[in-house]
């Protein structure tokens, strides 16, 4: 499931330049550049929203945020602290947080941020980010750092084609229902440049032993595993890897991870419940999970042992064991 290579991050971006310094008066430039999500037209600042050059299309200003869609109830107010890192020691030992570090370093570019979060400094080592997330309060915290931030869904961007040379996302596509996953995928086709470059950790429904035993009961597997943190569109890595073929995505890396090892905290949350009377090695699992977490320089310790023990299940372990997808590909 997702989140399982990271014990401490959640839907998290990176990007821009904290030029959004007001609320009712957002600067011209927080509001520049974007595009009606129905025509793809120009939108222009007009007395409290963005009005289309083209068609009807009006867009309210949300405390000066252009806002596109309704608020969504279940994601407000998660996962909304800014990640200040930028190449830390953390960056460098978190697989999927490496994945991003390694292979935009020394790239520039505007950035799109999916599923922002409350942003991620280390892409705006890149360049301009651009946050695009439905939490009106993670975009709250994401113009901290990023340059502009919309609230909009991943299927309807409101911006022009081709306008970003670089369209990221982290624990953002398992959230995302299977049936309008090629829909999201079109639109970051449509939005990137020719020969830019898109980046994924993309939340998988791995086939290692712990999950297929908490799949063997579907009501437990949907109440506290698949619901809690909204993971409505889990695939396997190989149906990762073949969608965005599909798309028209020319791969440049495809990597199924997270083989195997959950970290420590994880395995309380989808596990300390019915789950832990329907087998004594998951109870066991749990009250262990539970009694390093209580202590934060073991559960530290921990965590560390296991990304080292992922660093091997990744090589060794089967394809179809990953919780998690890392890709990268050019348009």
């Amino acid at each position: 499931m997702s989140m399982r290579g990271t014990p401490s991050i959640g839907v998290h971006s990176l990007g821009g330049s904290g030029s959004m310094t007001t609320v009712a008066g957002t600067t011209n430039d927080a509001l520049a550049g974007f595009a009606c999500p129905a025509c793809h037209a120009p939108l222009a600042p007009a007395a409290g929203k963005l009005r289309c050059a083209s068609c009807p299309g009006e867009y309210p200003l949300r405390e000066g945020i252009p806002s596109f869609v309704p608020e969504n109830a279940f994601y407000e107010g998660r996962w909304a602290e800014p990640d200040p890192s930028a190449g830390s020691l953390r960056n460098l030992l978190v697989k999927k947080e490496r994945f991003f570090w390694s292979r935009l370093r020394g790239r520039s570019g505007p950035v799109l941020d999916l599923g922002c979060g409350g942003g991620w400094r280390l892409y705006t080592r890149t360049g301009p980010v651009t946050g695009v997330d439905v939490s009106l309060g993670s975009l709250r915290s994401a113009r901290s750092l990023y340059a502009r931030v919309a609230q909009a869904t991943l299927s309807s961007l409101p911006f022009a084609d081709e306008s970003f040379d670089f369209v990221v996302s982290s624990d953002v596509l398992g959230h995302v229902p299977l049936e309008e996953k090629d829909a999201v995928l079109a639109e970051v086709r449509r939005v990137l440049r020719t020969g830019g470059l898109t980046l994924h950790y993309v939340e998988t429904e791995g086939d290692d032993p712990l999950m297929r035993f908490a799949r063997g009961y579907p009501e437990l597997y949907s109440r506290y595993v698949v619901e809690p943190e909204g993971h409505i569109g889990l695939e396997t890595a190989a149906a990762v890897f073949q969608r965005f073929r599909r798309a028209g995505f020319k791969p440049i890396a495809e990597r199924a991870v997270y083989r195997g090892p959950t970290y420590v905290r994880r395995i309380g949350l989808y596990f300390d419940n019915e789950y832990r009377q329907k087998s004594a090695l998951v109870a066991g699992l749990v009250a262990a999970s539970k009694a390093m977490c209580a202590v934060k320089p073991l559960e530290m310790a921990a965590n560390l042992g296991i990304s080292a023990l992922l660093e091997v299940a990744d090589r060794c372990f089967p394809v179809s064991w990953a919780g998690g997808a890392l890709v990268c590909y050019q348009k």
